[in-house]
């Protein structure tokens, strides 16, 4: 469905079908029909955000850090620097919240992203179970509330349980020396970024 246009916006629901191939795959990722524009930005700024990630990581571990702790934040970091752009893109929007894409679909995603959290913990945190158990179900229950809420609550009840989710994370058991943008940037990709559902403008056609 397309509805209002505005100084060459406009709002369309309909996402076109991913290609085929590889670029097939890319649009799964990044939602098909992005603009070129869109794309730039996740390269661009999804690049610089894993790269501030990799430099306080730096400055907080050192050369402590051993080779299988850099390798998992090198890939974690690109993961979420990119998601983090990615899902609050139009084209990602349209494409998640598309028809038949619901509260199941959103909950899988937000899931499998306990495997981050549970490998932040034990290669990282000093109590590798309390940190893995406690952000993992505050997450989960917080994306619940997010996807199950009525839609003209969801943005205030996203933005407001992103904020308790990053204010519990200044607290000790979850410091990480050089991590601890992790909780903050991954409240931003999985609650404000997929969970909330936002209309998604596109430029008008023709």
């Amino acid at each position: 469905m397309t509805e209002q246009k505005n100084d060459g916006i406009e709002i369309d629901w309909r996402p076109p079908e991913p290609r085929s191939g590889a670029l097939g795959a890319w649009d799964k990722f990044v939602g098909p029909g992005a603009t070129g524009a869109e794309e730039n930005i996740q390269l661009v700024l999804g690049g610089l955000i894993a790269v501030a990630g990799l430099g306080l990581f730096w400055l907080g571990q050192g050369n402590t850090a051993n080779w299988l702790q850099w390798v998992f934040v090198v890939v974690l970091a690109l993961d979420i620097g990119g998601g983090i752009v990615t899902n609050s893109t139009s084209a990602a929007k349209r494409w998640y919240h598309r028809p038949g894409h619901g509260a199941r679909q959103h909950l899988m995603f937000v899931g499998a992203h306990l495997v981050h959290i549970g490998l932040v913990a034990f290669l990282f945190a000093a109590d590798p179970i309390s940190y893995a158990l406690g952000l993992g179900l505050v997450l989960m229950i917080g994306a619940t509330i997010v996807v199950l809420i009525p839609l003209y609550l969801q943005r205030p009840m996203a933005i407001g349980i992103a904020t308790l989710i990053i204010m519990l994370g200044q607290l000790a058991p979850f410091e990480i020396a050089g991590l601890n943008w992790f909780i903050p940037a991954l409240m931003l990709k999985l609650i404000l970024g997929h969970a909330l559902k936002e209309a998604p403008f596109q430029p008008e056609h023709g």
